[in-house]
């Protein structure tokens, strides 16, 4: 156990070399500090456990909440034998679905940003206007990104489903965010002190953040600075509170040197992304700790560069797209840390910090390819009186793919 957090310590969270300092590996035990200081001048840990306990502990950790993990630390030895018993069935679900059969999996699917009407789209600056043809500005595309991926998690929904499978959205329409209801009528909401209370009871809203409410912000530095946290806060709360066997995040690409992005591009790539690469100002909370205790203890990590090294696989193949390797992209080369797995990367996105157990955050291609923007234009397909592109039906396919193959795997285990 020493030797397996002393490597994960080393793979996945070497981005920032202050966030070791957080940690104290002995003979006998693991230890948490409160902060890279207290460390220093040795004074008590804020956690301590001995690897039997640690052993014991990562077996079950992503189905604990911040606030159930922290109980069990400060109790520990009664508390170890409660959450074994209560959670040791939780292992068999994964274990029954097989590809042939997905009944008793679980899975959580998360359709990227919120979409709706172009409009909402600028809000979010998930939206954009390509004109293909410099001369003739009538030939342009409009793609909403958070109307892509919830037609993607729709159709994946459905393959799952149709196999058994029990599956939840985090929010339930285009233009419907996580709290189910529109950015719009949050803004309304947020006139109420007490809905804002209710926000900050419910661990969605930062106190620190409070003040930035009454300020006169436009939608889109409201969104960025407030809103968008809120939102994600919400995401991650509904999966964890569904306790998925794995989770799905779906997101579309764009490329990141395509400025303004008003014209198609060549270039077009697909990539994943599971957790670590933590930096130390995630560390300042205790809430923050508990969540790298999670990450560094438990197989969630491993589990889901091997889950998204499945779905990569056909994201690539089925799409004919390359695997971007990390001199494609500068957040690659600069805020990644690559794993053992083709184009599967190691980031500090809220979602892969946040998510309990295996996931894959995947962008399947980049929206403003030159090819790409005129097939997910092209409403060619339909599912439930809704029309989308079939390019998005395969994405969904090796979503779909990559599980089945994930299982299988776990099979042979």
């Amino acid at each position: 156990m020493q030797e397996n957090i002393q490597h994960n310590l080393n793979a996945y969270f070497s981005k920032d070399h202050a966030v070791k300092n957080y940690v104290a590996i002995t003979k006998d035990s693991f230890l948490l500090y409160a902060g890279p200081l207290a460390r220093t001048k040795k004074e008590k840990p804020e956690f301590a456990l001995s690897w039997k306990q640690v052993k014991i502990l990562s077996a079950f950790i992503n189905k604990l909440s911040t606030k159930e993990l922290e109980d069990l630390l400060v109790m520990k030895k009664d508390s170890l034998d409660f959450y074994m018993a209560k959670y040791s069935t939780d292992t068999v679900l994964l274990q029954a679905a097989s590809p042939s059969s997905l009944k008793g999996l679980k899975v959580a699917i998360d359709p990227g940003h919120i979409g709706g009407t172009y409009s909402m789209g600028k809000s979010e600056s998930r939206c954009m206007t390509l004109y293909c043809d410099s001369i003739n500005k009538a030939d342009s595309i409009r793609l909403i990104e958070g109307n892509l991926t919830f037609f993607t998690a729709l159709i994946l929904k459905k393959k799952l489903e149709d196999n058994g499978a029990e599956v939840m959205l985090t929010r339930k329409d285009t233009g419907i965010s996580a709290l189910d209801i529109t950015y719009y009528k949050w803004k309304e909401l947020i006139k109420n002190p007490l809905y804002i209370d209710s926000l900050v009871d419910a661990n969605l809203l930062p106190p620190k953040d409070v003040r930035l409410l009454g300020l006169k912000l436009q939608d889109k530095v409201l969104f960025e600075k407030v809103f968008g946290s809120v939102d994600m806060a919400e995401r991650a709360k509904k999966m964890n509170a569904f306790h998925p066997d794995v989770s799905v995040v779906i997101h579309y690409n764009v490329n990141e040197q395509n400025a303004g992005w008003a014209h198609p591009t060549g270039k077009d790539y697909v990539m994943t992304f599971v957790g670590g690469c933590i930096v130390s100002k995630d560390l300042e909370t205790k809430a923050g700790r508990l969540n790298f205790l999670r990450l560094l203890i438990s197989p969630d990590i491993e589990n889901s560069i091997n889950f998204s090294s499945k779905v990569i696989h056909h994201l690539s193949n089925d799409l004919g797209i390359p695997i971007a390797r990390k001199e494609d992209a500068t957040y690659l080369a600069h805020n990644c840390i690559s794993t053992k797995a083709n184009g599967v990367y190691s980031r500090d996105l809220a979602l892969t910090r946040i998510i309990r157990g295996t996931l894959v955050y995947g962008e399947a291609l980049y929206q403003d390819n030159e090819k790409e923007c005129r097939l997910l234009s092209t409403n060619d397909d339909s599912l439930q009186g809704c029309s989308f592109s079939k390019r998005i039906e395969l994405v969904a396919d090796s979503y779909y793919k990559g599980i089945l193959d994930y299982l299988a795997g776990q099979q042979k285990k």
